[in-house]
C-alpha cells in the first residue's frame, strides 16, 4: 500500500502525525515486542494490577502520538468465526484534538471459559472509516492494521458476552422444538430425598450374597426376600412397595453392609453418604421410575410479597417457587420450564406456555433473591443474555497423536437407527458411536471427535465431522453430540469446541434457554446399564445477575433434594469436579477438556506467565453455584449455609478490584458506521469531527449505546479478577486447575 501523503495543505498537528508515524515504525517495534504474547506482563506500569491489560480502551503510541481503541461491538460470532467493529481515537503528538473513526475486524476466537479469557488469532482488519477525515483514511487504516493484532489479541469473555447480548444475535438463534411433558412433581415440607431409577427396576443377582440389586440406578437398592432396601445418608431404608412407603430400617439384614462394602469402589454406584454434620434427622425418601422432580419447603410455605408485583415468593424454599394472587395458583420453574398448580400437595400440575406466564414475572426486581428465574422469562435481559452465552463455544486444541479413545461395548456392538436420518447408533456403550456407513464410524468423548473404519476401531482423532451427524433430531438420545464441533486441523493438531448444548441446554422456540429436550430415552440394560440424557430429576437450574453472568448447573444435594449425579454422556465425567461434588458447579464456567491428560488437549490463552489467569475461578465461585436461590454450599464443612439474601449466590469476593483510572470507555461505534459517546445523564452524542452533537432523545436501534452492558461487563470482569488465579485454595494448598493457566 502506498502510504505517502501528498496533500501540501496539511498543517494541523493531527495531519502532521499522519506523516511521521511511518518514520517511527522501527522505533516502535521494540515497544511492541515487549507486549507480545510471549511476555504479556513485560513493561507493565509499576503498581498496575494484574489483568489491567484487558480493560478498555486499549492504547498504543508512536512517536508521542496516541491511539485509543474502544471496546468492540460484536457483529458476528459463529463458532470460532468472530467479527467486530470498534471505535478508535487518534491524537497527534502535542494535540488535544483526537480524530475519531471506526474499524472492522475478523478473527478466530479461542475461548477459555474457566479463565474467562478469549484469545484472538488470525486477526484481520478489513476496513476503516474516519467520517471527519476521509482523505487520510488509508493511512489510519495502515496504522491500525499494524498494531491491532497485538493490542487486541486477548479480551475478557465477560466484556464480550455482556456486549453481544445487545446485538441482533438473539433474534437469529437456532431453536429446537423441545417437549414439555409434565414430570412427576413431588412436594415435601420436610427434608427429603428423591432417588431416580431409569425405568422399571431391573434386578441382577449379587454374586455370593443371594440377593438382587437394581442396576438401572446410581443408588444402591437391594431386594432381599419380599422387601426392598436402599442406602442413603449412612442409613438403610426399607419398603414393601418399590415406589412408596420407604422408612428407616431398624434391623437391616447384616448382608446389606457386606454388599455396601463390596460396591463402595464401584464408580457407577452412589452410596449417598454424608458427614455427620450435614443433617440431624434422616430425610424422607421418594423413589421414582419415571421422570420426576422434588420441590421442598422448610415447613409450611412462607409466602412473602414481591414488591411491585402481585407475586409472592415461597421464601423458605430453594426452588423457584411462587404464588400468584390473582389466580390463586402456584408456579414452579423446573429445567427452565414453568409449571402451575392450585395446590402444592395435590396439584394437578400443568405446563405453562411462556406466553401465558403472568406478566408480573418480568417485573421482578433483578436484585430479588429469586431473580435467577428471570433467565426463564422471555424478553428479559437475563433471558436474552442466556441465549447469547449458550451460543459461545469453549474451544481447545487436540494433539492428534496423543488423544486416544477409550470405549467398551456390552458384548458385540448393537446398532439402532436414528429416526429421520440415515444414521445408526450403538446402544450398548456409554460413549456415543455413530455409523455413517459401513466403513465410517464417529465417536465423541469429552468434546473430541474420533473416526474409525469399524465400530471397534482403531480410532483416530477426526479432522472433520460429516454434516449429516448435525441433523440428529431432539428425539434421539444422541442429539447432544451436535453441539460438539471440529473447526479446523493441521497435520499435528485439531481445533475443536462445544457450546453448552453439549451438556444439555437447548433454546426453545420462545427463545428461552431450557435444560434437556424433554424426551425420555429408554435405557439400555444388559450386563450393565447405559442411561441417556435426562431433563428432570437433577435440580437443573439457570442463573444470571449483574455481577456474574449466565450460569447453569445441577442443584443435586441442595438441602437434600435430588442426590443422584448425572450418569450420561459428557456429564458422566462430573462425578467429582476437582475437590467438590458435581452439584453447585456452574457448567458455563468450567471446561470438560480438562479431563484429558496434560499435553493431549490445551486451552488457548496467553496468560501462562501472568498471575491473573483465572484458574481458581471454577473452584472459588462456580462450585458455590446455586441455580435457585442464594444458599451457597460450604463443601469443606459439607453443610448448607442458611439465608436467602441476594440472587445467584450469597458468596461474594471479600474485596472487589476497582477499575483502573483511565480514559472513560464511553465511545462506541454504531451499526451505521458513525461514532457516538454516551454521557452520565444517559444522552448520546454523535461525533462530527471537532465537535459532538446531541442525537435524538431515543436513539434508533442502530445507534443505541452499550453503556449499561459495558458497565455490566466491567463489573463481572472485576469480580472475576478478585478471584484471580494463583490464590490459595481453602486450606492453604494452591492448585493449578487445568484450563486456567495457558497452553498445556
Amino acid at each position: 500500500m502506498n502510504t505517502t501523503i501528498t496533500k501540501n495543505e496539511i498543517s494541523t498537528p493531527v495531519r502532521f502525525f499522519s506523516c511521521v508515524w511511518l518514520i517511527a515504525a522501527v522505533m516502535s517495534s521494540k515497544a511492541l515486542s515487549a507486549e507480545s504474547p510471549a511476555n504479556p506482563t513485560a513493561n507493565r506500569q509499576e503498581g498496575r494490577s494484574a489483568g489491567d491489560e484487558l480493560t478498555w480502551p486499549r492504547e498504543f503510541q508512536e512517536d508521542g502520538a496516541k491511539v485509543d481503541i474502544y471496546e468492540p461491538q460484536i457483529e458476528k460470532w459463529e463458532g470460532v468465526d468472530f467479527e467486530t467493529r470498534s471505535a478508535v481515537a487518534i491524537t497527534a503528538a502535542g494535540s488535544n484534538a483526537p480524530v475519531y473513526g471506526v474499524f472492522w475486524m475478523k478473527a478466530q476466537a479461542n475461548v477459555d471459559k474457566a479463565a474467562r479469557v478469549v484469545t484472538l488469532s488470525n486477526i484481520e482488519v478489513t476496513k476503516a472509516a474516519f467520517p471527519s477525515d476521509p482523505e487520510l483514511q488509508d493511512q489510519y487504516l495502515a496504522l491500525i492494521r499494524k498494531h491491532v493484532p497485538v493490542v487486541t489479541r486477548t479480551v475478557a469473555l465477560d466484556h464480550l458476552e455482556a456486549n453481544y447480548a445487545i446485538s441482533e444475535a438473539v433474534k437469529k438463534a437456532e431453536t429446537v422444538a423441545v417437549r414439555n411433558d409434565v414430570p412427576k412433581i413431588i412436594y415435601s415440607s420436610k427434608p427429603a430425598l428423591l432417588v431416580l431409577v431409569d425405568g422399571p427396576p431391573v434386578f441382577r443377582t449379587v454374586p455370593r450374597f443371594g440377593v438382587e440389586r437394581v442396576i438401572n440406578t446410581s443408588a444402591l437398592i437391594v431386594k432381599s426376600g419380599y422387601r426392598y432396601y436402599l442406602n442413603a445418608y449412612n442409613n438403610w431404608y426399607e419398603s414393601i412397595e418399590f415406589e412408596g412407603g420407604w422408612t428407616l430400617s431398624l434391623a437391616p439384614p447384616a448382608v446389606l453392609n457386606e454388599i455396601k462394602q463390596t460396591v463402595a469402589t464401584n464408580s457407577s454406584v452412589d452410596l449417598m453418604a454424608s458427614s455427620a454434620s450435614a443433617i440431624t434427622n434422616a430425610p424422607d425418601v421418594f423413589v421414582s421410575t419415571v421422570p420426576a422432580e422434588l420441590i421442598q419447603t422448610e415447613g409450611p410455605p412462607n409466602l412473602v410479597p414481591i414488591e411491585g408485583t402481585e407475586l409472592m415468593q415461597v421464601q423458605n424454599s430453594d426452588n423457584g417457587l411462587f404464588f400468584y394472587e390473582p389466580n390463586q395458583r402456584f408456579y414452579v420453574l423446573i429445567s427452565g420450564r414453568w409449571f402451575g398448580a392450585s395446590s402444592l400437595d395435590y396439584g394437578p400440575w400443568a405446563f405453562i406456555p411462556y406466553k401465558e406466564l403472568p406478566s408480573d414475572f418480568a417485573k421482578m426486581p433483578p436484585t430479588h433473591p429469586k431473580a435467577n428465574v428471570l433467565v426463564s422469562v422471555p424478553g428479559t435481559p437475563q433471558a436474552d443474555e442466556a441465549v447469547i452465552a449458550n451460543s459461545i463455544p469453549q474451544t481447545a486444541t487436540v494433539n492428534r497423536k496423543d488423544a486416544k479413545l477409550e470405549l467398551a461395548y456390552d458384548g458385540t456392538p448393537q446398532f439402532q437407527p436414528i429416526t429421520d436420518t440415515p444414521l445408526r447408533y450403538a446402544v450398548n456403550t456409554a460413549t456415543p458411536v455413530i455409523e455413517v456407513d459401513a466403513q465410517s464410524y464417529y465417536s465423541v468423548q469429552n468434546g473430541v471427535w474420533f473416526v474409525a473404519g469399524s465400530p471397534t476401531g482403531p480410532w483416530a482423532v477426526a479432522t472433520s465431522v460429516p454434516a449429516v451427524i448435525y441433523s440428529i433430531p431432539a428425539s434421539s438420545p444422541l442429539h447432544y453430540v451436535i453441539y460438539s464441533r471440529v473447526y479446523g486441523a493441521t497435520p499435528d493438531e485439531v481445533y475443536v469446541g462445544y457450546t453448552p448444548g453439549y451438556l444439555g441446554t437447548e433454546v426453545c422456540p420462545d427463545t428461552v434457554v431450557v435444560y434437556g429436550t424433554g424426551y425420555y430415552y429408554p435405557p439400555y440394560v444388559g450386563t450393565y446399564w447405559v442411561g441417556w440424557p435426562c431433563t428432570y430429576g437433577f435440580g437443573v437450574g439457570f442463573a444470571d445477575n449483574w455481577g456474574i453472568g449466565f450460569g447453569f448447573g445441577f442443584g443435586a444435594g441442595a438441602w437434600l433434594g435430588t442426590w443422584c449425579h448425572p450418569w450420561w454422556g459428557p456429564c458422566g465425567w462430573g462425578w467429582r469436579h476437582h475437590h467438590c461434588d458435581y452439584d453447585h458447579v456452574s457448567l458455563n464456567h468450567v471446561s470438560i477438556y480438562q479431563h484429558w491428560g496434560p499435553g493431549i488437549v490445551h486451552i488457548h490463552h496467553d496468560y501462562h506467565a501472568n498471575a491473573w489467569n483465572g484458574r481458581e475461578w471454577s473452584h472459588h465461585w462456580s462450585t458455590h453455584f446455586n441455580p435457585y436461590s442464594s444458599r451457597p454450599v460450604d463443601h469443606r464443612a459439607q453443610t448448607a449455609v442458611r439465608g436467602y439474601e441476594g440472587n445467584f449466590t450469597a458468596h461474594r469476593p471479600s474485596a472487589t478490584v476497582a477499575p483502573r483510572t483511565t480514559q472513560p470507555n464511553t465511545v462506541f461505534s454504531g451499526r451505521d458506521g458513525n461514532i457516538y459517546r454516551y454521557n452520565p445523564s444517559g444522552s448520546v452524542e454523535r461525533n462530527t469531527g471537532p465537535t459532538w452533537h446531541p442525537t435524538q432523545a431515543a436513539p434508533p436501534p442502530q445507534i443505541q449505546h452499550p453503556a449499561s452492558r459495558q458497565s455490566m461487563g466491567e463489573q463481572r470482569f472485576n469480580n472475576f479478577r478478585s478471584y484471580g488465579g494463583g490464590f490459595a485454595q481453602p486450606g492453604g494448598a494452591s492448585v493449578a486447575h487445568a484450563g486456567g493457566g495457558g497452553r498445556r
